[in-house]
């Protein structure tokens, strides 16, 4: 049987906002459960970006990028403007019914895609390992490399990573 194919797009119409929330608030009951930390009490700041989607993820701010499995949402991935020309992957969520298929993959290659064209110079990411193995393999496939920590989320074991980003041979 073949698989569904696999659609990733930059947030733009109420739709694409729309399945964003719901998968937002599906990964913060994930990362409550699998982590054990209430991303509000954690990042003050996040209840203005869950409130607001639109407004936090916005061009030249940020990027919300969106992935679809057969027409179905099945991830998510933002990236925002942390200070001045350093970016901030946030928010990368993958469906348990979508794992295993690419979509992961797909919102990092977009993600990444997205902060160039917003003029980054550096992307940055907080992961836990222990927790998220498989995606921080593929932040270091995708040569993200460990950095000093740029923010306290007051839970052990998180790892702060960096991507330098510069033009590739397609001019991105």
């Amino acid at each position: 049987m073949p698989r569904a194919p696999i659609a990733v797009s930059r947030a733009r119409a109420a739709p694409d906002w729309r399945a964003a929330a719901v998968l937002l608030d599906e990964y913060r009951r994930w990362l409550a459960d699998a982590v054990a930390i209430d991303l509000t009490v954690a990042q003050p700041r996040a209840s203005t970006e869950f409130s607001d989607l639109e407004r936090y993820y916005r061009p030249p701010e940020g990027v919300l990028v969106v992935a679809s499995v057969g027409g179905r949402p099945a991830g998510m991935a933002g990236v925002h403007r942390l200070a001045g020309a350093v970016g901030e992957l946030k928010r990368m969520y993958v469906r348990p019914s979508a794992r295993g298929r690419g979509v992961g993959r797909a919102l990092l290659v977009e993600a990444i895609a997205a902060a160039r064209d917003l003029g980054f110079v550096e992307l940055r990411l907080q992961t836990k390992p222990t927790v998220m193995a498989v995606a921080d393999r593929l932040y270091r496939e995708h040569g993200f490399v460990d950095i000093e920590p740029y923010a306290d989320l007051g839970v052990e074991g998180v790892a702060d990573l960096a991507l330098a980003l510069r033009a590739d041979a397609t001019g991105r």
